[in-house]
């Protein structure tokens, strides 16, 4: 597949695409998440590689047979939400091994919580193999004043990111409201982000990207892999709901 740009894979339109989570342990477990998946309307897809405990190089060759779709591939540690305990040093040497591997995907996840320097080289290194860099922050205790997620949003496309993306867990209903906003300001800043309000509360604005910038929406396959995430079908129905005369 060409290397991609925002506009290639569609993310200055107005409605969002849908991105579906492959959570497999090993190469049997995503040939069979891939299978389940197949008739799901999903526009890309993530691998977590936290959970994956096989060749990584072997799990891009079955996807890059059976999907067609673009690829996010994603380190996700314990403290943001994964599964893998990585200290910043090895952090920064399993994402860019990763980066290697650029040839078999296109984008990539990058925690700003590794630190301004190693993002700015995480970055870089992206770019330089025509990969999309998605700079991730997830806060699952809070949702922070809506000009602080802004400045964040402003500080992750400072850093290099093509996709600044930003998690928060609300406490009610106007956390949700405030990330929405703050979201919109991002993308009238910065164009398309990536955000979401977390858990059963944050459900609203999974589904409101047409109104608030947020370019992707993660929608759950076989396994979801955050709080709150609707099924991809579903997802898609309130989104073509939502999007009729936009």
């Amino acid at each position: 597949m060409k290397k991609p740009s925002l506009e290639s894979l569609g993310l200055y339109e107005r409605t969002p695409k849908i991105c579906i989570p492959l959570m497999a342990k090993d190469l049997a477990g995503l040939s069979l998440q891939l299978l389940e998946n197949r008739t799901l309307p999903g526009d890309l897809y993530e691998w977590r590689l936290d959970r994956y405990e096989g060749d990584i190089e072997l799990g891009l060759g079955i996807y890059k047979r059976a999907v067609s779709l673009p690829l996010l591939c994603t380190l996700r540690t314990k403290g943001q939400g994964g599964e893998i305990e990585l200290d910043p040093p090895e952090y920064l040497r399993r994402v860019r091994e990763l980066i290697e591997l650029s040839e078999h995907f296109q984008l990539i996840d990058i925690e700003l919580c590794a630190g301004d320097s190693a993002v700015r080289e995480l970055t870089e290194a992206a770019h330089e193999r025509g990969l999309l860099a998605v700079v991730s922050q997830h806060d699952f205790a809070d949702t922070p004043p809506g000009e602080e997620m802004l400045r964040t949003l402003v500080h992750m496309k400072d850093l290099g990111a093509d996709l600044p993306k930003l998690a928060v867990m609300p406490k009610n209903p106007l956390d949700v409201f405030s990330l929405m906003s703050a979201s919109f300001e991002a993308y009238a800043l910065l164009g398309p982000v990536i955000t979401m309000s977390m858990g059963e509360i944050g459900r609203l604005s999974r589904a409101a990207g047409s109104f608030t910038g947020s370019c992707i929406t993660f929608g759950a396959g076989a396994r979801a892999s955050a709080p709150g995430q609707l099924g991809a079908a579903e997802l898609r129905q309130v989104l073509d709901i939502l999007g009729r005369g936009l």
